[in-house]
C-alpha cells in the first residue's frame, strides 16, 4: 500500500525571511500549516501560515491565499483580523503573518452553552456589523461569515469582543483593484460559501452578489445564537440546502424559543429577505434594528478613533492604504490545532477554498462519500458542523440540482417519512459535573414530516438531563398518545428501569440514535469526543444482504444531531461489531468486511462528528474469512489483533503494529501456530477465537478464547512491547526434528511469547475483554453457553500474574470493558436477569451493581465507552423493539 509523504513541516528555530523565528507547530490542515512564531526584531509573537508546497504553482488557490491577507489588510478595525507580512519563503511557498488570538470561535461558544444569551448577541452581531461597515467601504464582501469564522477575544481593557476571520472568499470591488485572475475568482455562474449561511443570490451563482449577502449570513447567525439551531436543515445534503435556501419559508424563532420577543421575528424576517431591496441595506442599519428589537442601547459604528459615525468615502480611501506590516490570526475549526482547552495559540485556517479543495483525498472519489461526509485525508481537519462544507461548483450544475433535489423531495420524499428527519443543532454540553443544568429547548421538526411525538420525546430526554426523571416519563408517554409507538415505548421502558436505580451510577440520559428505519440494527458501539458522543452500528437499509457501518452524533441529551451517515461505502458486508476508538479530536473505525472485493480486516478515520475522514485502509487479511478484529492505542500507534483459519486446521491469533496514522508498520505476526491431529487421531486442532487486545505497562496483551481438548479456555498471552519478535512475522514456518527409524517428530502446538490461562479453574470460559487501567489490566468473560455466569481478574502488567480473580455476577452474561479516558478507571457492562448492569473494577475488585436498562433473548455484549467527564459512562446496546433489533444508548455518571 502506498503511503502518502507527509508535507515538509518548518523546523522548530527555523528563521523564516530573516524576521521569524518559529517556535512551534500550531495546526496542519490539507493545504496550509500554521506556526507559532517571534518577530525577532520586535520580540511580537505572531502566527505564519504557510501553503503547502504541492500547491505552490497553483495561481488560483495562491491568489486566494494572499485574498485572505489583502482584505484583512485592506481595513482597519479593530472588529476585523489584522494582517502583519505576507510574501514567499526561501522554498518559493507563501506565507501569511497574522497575530495569535486567544479566546475561543462563535461556535465553540454555541457548542459549548448552546444558546447565547441576548445581550451577547447583539453586542456580537453589532461588533461583526462595525467590522463589515469598514470592509463593504473598502469594496470588500466577506461572503463567507459563520459562527467559525468569528472569533471571541479579549480587548486590551479586557473587554470581549468580536473580530471577523477568513477573507479567503472576499470579493473586491473598487476602490481595490484587481487583475483578470481574480475577476475569474470571483465570476459568475461559480457558488462560494458554507451553505448554512448563504444567500439566494450567492446559492444562484450569480456575479453581482454584494455586501448584503454578508448581512444575510448575520441574520443566520444571530437566529443560531438565540435558538440553538442553525436556519436550515444541511444534513440532506448541498442540493437540499440550496433548494431550501431559494424556496422554503424560514422558521419563526419564537416558535422555537417562546421567550424570544416578536420584534426580534420582525428582524429576522427582514434580515433573510430573499429580494436584496428588501432586505437590510447596511449594517448599521441591522446592528441598529437589532438592539431596538431587544431594547438595548443602539451600539454607535463609530470609527476606531471613536469620533463619529462612520465616514464611507474615508474609510475606503483609507483602505488604499495597505500596510506593510498588517495581519492578524484566526482560530479555524478546519485545524488539527493544539488542545481545545487551550487557550493560547489559536490557529488560523489552514485549508484554501479553490478547485483543489474538493480533490484533496487520496483514495475514495468524493462520489464514494456519503453526501454529509467530507472527503478528507486524515492530517486534515474539516469544518466542525455536521454537512457544513466550503463548495466551489458551477452554477448551473448546481442549480440543477437543487432544482431536482427540491421537487424529489416535495414530490416524492416528503409523503413517505420513512426515515426520520432530525434536526441539525449545536450539541449542548451542561457544565461538567452537572446533570441538572437547565438545558435549551429542543429544536423543532426541521421539516413537516417530522412527527409531533419527536419532539415531545426531545422534551423528554431534555428534562431527564436536567434531574427531572418524572417529567420526562410523562413526555414519553404524551409521545406515545401522539403515535410514538415502539420507539416513545422503548423510553418508557428503559428510562423506568434507569431512573428507578438505586446504585453509584445515575442515569443523566438515554438515546435512540437510529430513528424511522424498520430493518434490525447489529452491534452498537459508541465513543466520545470534542463533538458528543458517536454511535456507530451495521444494517443493510439501504441495499438489503450488504450491511454497512453507520454513524450518528448525539449531544449531551441523547437526541441524535445527524441522519445516517454510512462509514463503509466500500464495503459488501459489514460483519459483526465495528470497533470505535476515541483517539483526541478523532475516532478509529475498526472493521471486518466479510465477503466481496473489499474482504477482509479495514480501518479509518473519522473525525469529530463521526464522519469519514480518510480512505480506508487494509490492516490484516484482505479475502473471505471470520476476523473478530481487536484495537487498541499503544504509545507509538496501535495494535490490531484478529483470529484467522488460513492454515484450515484452526483458527490462529494474528497481530498487526500501526503507525499513529493507522499505517502499517512491519507484516502481519503470527502470534500462535494450532496443529491438527493427525490422521487416524481423535480430536481437531485448538481453536483459538474472539481476541481482546490491550496494551498497558509497556506490555501487549491479547486475552482470548481457546477451545482445547473439550475444554473451554480462556487464555492470556503476555508481550513486552521491545520483543525481538514484534518487530519480524512472529512465529517462524512449523519446524520439525528427525526421529530414530526415519520420519520426523510430530509438529507442537506453539504461542509467541507468555501465555498462561485466566481462569485456571478450568471453568467453561467464553467472549474474554481486556483493558489496562492504573490499577493493571483486567480480564472479563462469561461461562461457555452462558451457565458459569459472569467473572473478571485483575493482572499485574508487568509480571503477568493474576492477582485476584472473581464470579461476580452468578447468572451474568456478555461482559464488557473500557477504560476512562484519563486512565484513571476501570467499569464492566454486563447482562443479567434480563437488565442491562455496570459496575466499577479496582484493585479492590469489583463495586456496587447498577441496572439501568432491560434486554431480552441473547443479544451481542454491550460496548461500554469512558465520557469527558469524571465518572461519565456511555454504554450502548441492542433490544428488540417492534419485531427488529434497535440500537440503544445511555449515558451515566457514576460517584467513585
Amino acid at each position: 500500500m502506498a503511503v502518502v509523504q507527509p508535507e515538509a513541516k518548518v523546523l522548530v528555530g527555523a528563521l523564516l525571511v530573516g524576521k521569524y523565528r518559529v517556535a512551534r507547530e500550531i495546526g496542519r490542515g490539507g493545504m496550509a500549516a500554521v506556526y507559532e512564531a517571534e518577530h525577532i526584531g520586535l520580540g511580537k509573537k505572531v502566527a505564519v501560515k504557510v501553503l503547502a508546497s504541492e500547491l505552490s504553482n497553483s495561481a488560483i488557490v495562491i491568489e486566494r491565499f494572499f485574498r485572505e491577507a489583502r482584505a484583512a489588510a485592506s481595513v482597519k478595525s479593530p472588529y476585523i483580523v489584522d494582517v502583519y507580512d505576507s510574501g514567499r519563503l526561501e522554498d518559493g511557498r507563501p506565507f501569511i503573518a497574522m497575530e495569535l488570538l486567544e479566546g475561543e470561535s462563535l461556535y465553540d461558544r454555541m457548542a459549548r452553552v448552546r444558546l447565547i444569551d441576548p445581550v451577547t448577541t447583539v453586542r456580537v452581531i453589532s461588533q461583526c456589523a462595525k467590522g463589515l461597515l469598514k470592509a463593504h467601504a473598502a469594496g470588500i464582501v466577506h461572503r463567507d461569515l459563520k459562527p467559525e469564522n468569528i472569533h471571541l477575544t479579549k480587548s486590551e481593557e479586557g473587554e470581549e469582543i468580536a473580530k471577523i476571520l477568513d477573507f479567503g472568499l472576499a470579493k473586491f470591488y473598487a476602490p481595490v483593484r484587481t487583475d483578470e485572475k481574480t475577476a475569474r475568482l470571483t465570476r459568475e455562474g461559480a457558488v462560494f460559501g458554507t451553505p448554512a449561511y448563504m444567500s439566494p443570490e450567492q446559492v444562484k451563482g450569480q456575479g453581482s452578489v454584494d455586501h448584503r449577502a454578508d448581512l444575510w449570513a448575520l441574520g443566520c447567525m444571530a437566529f443560531e445564537c438565540l435558538t440553538g439551531r442553525p436556519v436550515w436543515n444541511t444534513d440532506q445534503g448541498v442540493a437540499m440546502t440550496f433548494a431550501a435556501i431559494a424556496a422554503a419559508t424560514p422558521p419563526v424563532p419564537s416558535r422555537l424559543r417562546p421567550d424570544l420577543p416578536p420584534a426580534f421575528d420582525e428582524w429576522f424576517k427582514k434580515a433573510l429577505q430573499r429580494d436584496v431591496e428588501l432586505r437590510f441595506q447596511t449594517a448599521k442599519e441591522l446592528a441598529d434594528a437589532l438592539s431596538k428589537a431587544f431594547n438595548s442601547p443602539h451600539i454607535s459604528l463609530v470609527t476606531v478613533s471613536g469620533t463619529g459615525e462612520v465616514d464611507l468615502e474615508k474609510a475606503a480611501a483609507d483602505a488604499e492604504e495597505i500596510p506593510s506590516e498588517s495581519v492578524r490570526l484566526l482560530e479555524s475549526e478546519h485545524m488539527p490545532a493544539a488542545p481545545r482547552s487551550s487557550s493560547k495559540g489559536s490557529a488560523p485556517s489552514a485549508d484554501l477554498v479553490g478547485p483543489q479543495a474538493v480533490v484533496r483525498q487520496a483514495g475514495p472519489s468524493a462520489t464514494d462519500l456519503p453526501a454529509t461526509a467530507g472527503p478528507e485525508a486524515p492530517s486534515s481537519m474539516r469544518s466542525s458542523r455536521p454537512g457544513v462544507l466550503r463548495y466551489v461548483v458551477p452554477g448551473v450544475a448546481v442549480g440543477a440540482a437543487a432544482v431536482v433535489a427540491y421537487f424529489a423531495w416535495t414530490k416524492v420524499m416528503a409523503p413517505k417519512p420513512q426515515a426520520l428527519a432530525v434536526p441539525s443543532s449545536s450539541i449542548a454540553s451542561p457544565p461538567p459535573g452537572s446533570h441538572s443544568t437547565p438545558l435549551a429547548d429542543p429544536s423543532p421538526p426541521s421539516s413537516p414530516e417530522e412527527p409531533k411525538w419527536a419532539l415531545t420525546i426531545a422534551d423528554g430526554q431534555r428534562l431527564l438531563t436536567e434531574g427531572n426523571a418524572d417529567a420526562a416519563m410523562k413526555k414519553f408517554a404524551e409521545a406515545q398518545g401522539q403515535g410514538g409507538g415502539a420507539v416513545a415505548k422503548a423510553f418508557i421502558d428503559q428510562v423506568k428501569i434507569g431512573a428507578a436505580t438505586m446504585g453509584p451510577c445515575k442515569l443523566v440520559a438515554f438515546s435512540h440514535p437510529r430513528m424511522g428505519y424498520d430493518k434490525s440494527i447489529g452491534r452498537p458501539s459508541v465513543a466520545v469526543g470534542s463533538k458528543g458522543a458517536v454511535v456507530v452500528w451495521t444494517d443493510d437499509h439501504e441495499q438489503p444482504k450488504h450491511d454497512h457501518a453507520y454513524s450518528v452524533v448525539i449531544d449531551q441529551t441523547g437526541r441524535p444531531m445527524s441522519r445516517a451517515r454510512d462509514l463503509t461505502p466500500e464495503a459488501d458486508f459489514v460483519f459483526a461489531r465495528p470497533a470505535l476508538l476515541a483517539v483526541d479530536d478523532r475516532f478509529v473505525l475498526l472493521y471486518w468486511d466479510r465477503a466481496g472485493s473489499g474482504a477482509g480486516v479495514r480501518v479509518r478515520w473519522l473525525d469529530a462528528e463521526g464522519q469519514i475522514a480518510s480512505p480506508m485502509m487494509a490492516v490484516g487479511p484482505t479475502k473471505a474469512g471470520d476476523y473478530w478484529p481487536t484495537i487498541d492505542r499503544a504509545p507509538d500507534g496501535f495494535w490490531v489483533a484478529w483470529q484467522d483459519d488460513r492454515d484450515k486446521d484452526g483458527s490462529n491469533l494474528f497481530l498487526r503494529h500501526l503507525d499513529p496514522e493507522l499505517h502499517p508498520i512491519g507484516p502481519e505476526i503470527r502470534a500462535t501456530d494450532y496443529v491438527a491431529p493427525d490422521k487416524g487421531e481423535k480430536g481437531k486442532a485448538a481453536q483459538m477465537r474472539v481476541p481482546s487486545v490491550a496494551v498497558g505497562g509497556g506490555t501487549l496483551f491479547v486475552a482470548y478464547a481457546l477451545d482445547r481438548d473439550k475444554l473451554h479456555l480462556i487464555e492470556r498471552m503476555r508481550l513486552p512491547l521491545g520483543m525481538p519478535e514484534l518487530k519480524g512475522a512472529g512465529l517462524d514456518e512449523k519446524a520439525t526434528s528427525p526421529v530414530p527409524g526415519g520420519g520426523h517428530e510430530k509438529p507442537k502446538d506453539r504461542e509467541l511469547g507468555d501465555v498462561s490461562i485466566v481462569n485456571d479453574d478450568r471453568g467453561e470460559g467464553d467472549l474474554p475483554a481486556m483493558t489496562c487501567g492504573k490499577d493493571g489490566c483486567f480480564v472479563v468473560w462469561q461461562g461457555f453457553g452462558r451457565n458459569n455466569g459472569a467473572q473478571a481478574a485483575l493482572i499485574d502488567p508487568v509480571k503477568g500474574i493474576v492477582i485476584w480473580r472473581k464470579k461476580f455476577a452468578p447468572n451474568g452474561s456478555h461482559p464488557s470493558l473500557a477504560t476512562s479516558q484519563d486512565g484513571q478507571q476501570v467499569a464492566v457492562a454486563y447482562y443479567e436477569a434480563g437488565k442491562v448492569r455496570v459496575a466499577a473494577l479496582s484493585r479492590d475488585g469489583v463495586g456496587t451493581t447498577t441496572t439501568f436498562g432491560k434486554v431480552g433473548g441473547d443479544p451481542p455484549r454491550p460496548w461500554i465507552s469512558g465520557g469527558k467527564l469524571k465518572g461519565e459512562w456511555y454504554v450502548a446496546w441492542q433490544d428488540v423493539e417492534a419485531g427488529h433489533n434497535e440500537a440503544y444508548v445511555s449515558r451515566l455518571l457514576c460517584r467513585n
